[in-house]
């Protein structure tokens, strides 16, 4: 292996560990199509595409007012755990995609390290924050010893579609002296019922639970941020966290996250609310995403909603790997299917990006690996983009895109079912 695949897989590692730590491996905001987006493209499929050769992990897309597709991922400015935000704009649909900016967080500099973001543009006036203004979240200060270390979920805001960003807030920070081995991660923006933008984050801080996923609200667009909410602490040695939000078309939300834990072993769970906010019983670990032949998905969840199929369309769900009824790894599903319900249950669709998954993946191969992808309908739900990681050869973990559409042979299999 290359210095340069060493260096890259060492970061991976260091993930990894950091991860483990976290319960987010083997044991880690897309709006809806806007039909008065005039400057996008009109859709057509294409095949997967690696974005450059730059190290990427989580990537987050969003398509913009404007009609641009912006792609988000962590990244490391050395050798060390990931510590930057990059983003890449798209104006031809996906097909492809040029740097466009970075996030240097002073907060996670001098070994502290950063993680796991998301994107989300406000659909309208929140406080101070015209409609348009793009947020990114994300994890600053992993597990680790460096110093100055502090948990943190920061808040940055881009006025010009993602070309310049200016750190906003922070939705959660840990307290001073919060032990090295626990962490705030993988914080998720969405607009509520009532209107105010709304953090969902796995938080590790909490005395009694090894890890809960927590909620936070804003009245002002983000400037501000009210007292924290539990929303699922199931038994005191779970790790719920990963928590994706997305709003469905009969106005109620979707939150899919991984339960980790001595007994859970990650497997993706969701849960339904009315208004964003309320999402039943806590205690409860939700309902498991699994299919009548008994398969599960695990690891780093994802998921949208596209219109057809059923009455209410259909919700599509992506995770690191397919597992059977046994557990055991189905590896031709894994890193190549999405679990797909229009109403009569969950079944295997083709995910447009499909990611080789190793035969016995070990906890640097899991935070790569189709690693918490993200899904972006495309020309008003007529096909679907895919931004997904694997690693080379060379050690280094890319992000790949591909789009499929609703048309194809593999998207009849989705409409028909």
């Amino acid at each position: 292996m290359s210095e340069r695949g060493r260096s890259a897989r060492a970061v991976s590692i260091a993930l990894a560990a950091v991860l483990a730590l976290a319960g987010c491996t083997a044991s880690a905001t897309e709006r809806a199509p806007s039909r008065a987006a005039a400057k996008t493209p009109a859709f057509s499929p294409f095949a997967q595409r690696q974005v450059d050769d730059r190290q990427a992990m989580y990537p987050r897309l969003v398509r913009l007012r404007d009609g641009r597709i912006i792609l988000g991922v962590a990244s490391a400015t050395g050798d060390g755990v990931t510590d930057m935000a990059r983003f890449y704009e798209s104006s031809d649909g996906g097909r492809t995609f040029r740097m466009l900016s970075e996030i240097l967080d002073p907060a996670a500099a001098g070994g502290r390290g950063s993680c796991c973001g998301s994107l989300f543009e406000l659909p309208r006036r929140l406080g101070a924050q015209p409609a348009g203004t793009l947020l990114w979240a994300g994890t600053a200060g992993m597990k680790n010893h460096a110093p100055g270390r502090r948990p943190e979920l920061r808040v940055w805001r881009s006025a010009d579609g993602g070309r310049h960003w200016s750190y906003l807030s922070s939705c959660a920070t840990g307290a001073e002296g919060t032990p090295w081995d626990q962490g705030l991660w993988e914080p998720e923006l969405a607009v509520d019922g009532q209107g105010r933008l709304v953090c969902y984050y796995s938080d590790e801080t909490r005395p009694g639970h090894d890890q809960v996923i927590a909620e936070v609200a804003s009245t002002d667009g983000g400037a501000t941020w009210g007292p924290a909410t539990v929303v699922v602490a199931a038994g005191r040695h779970d790790r719920p966290g990963m928590p994706v939000v997305r709003r469905l078309a009969d106005g109620t939300y979707f939150m899919v996250y991984e339960v980790c834990g001595p007994s859970a072993s990650c497997k993706i769970h969701y849960r339904k609310s009315a208004d964003g906010w309320t999402w039943g019983d806590p205690a409860s670990r939700g309902t498991a995403a699994r299919t009548a032949d008994g398969r599960s998905l695990y690891h780093a969840p994802t998921v949208t909603w596209v219109p057809g199929g059923g009455p209410q369309g259909t919700i599509l769900i992506g995770g690191g790997a397919v597992r059977d009824a046994e557990g055991g790894l189905v590896r031709e599903s894994s890193g190549t299917t999405l679990f797909a319900n229009s109403g009569t249950g969950w079944h295997e669709v083709p995910a447009p990006v499909h990611v080789p998954f190793p035969a016995d993946p070990d906890d640097s191969d899991i935070v790569c690996f189709n690693y918490s992808s993200s899904l972006l309908p495309m020309g008003d739900g007529k096909g679907l983009l895919e931004a997904a990681t694997q690693r080379g050869e060379d050690g280094v973990c890319r992000a790949y895109v591909a789009a499929a559409s609703r048309s194809s042979a593999a998207a009849e299999t989705m409409t028909n079912s």
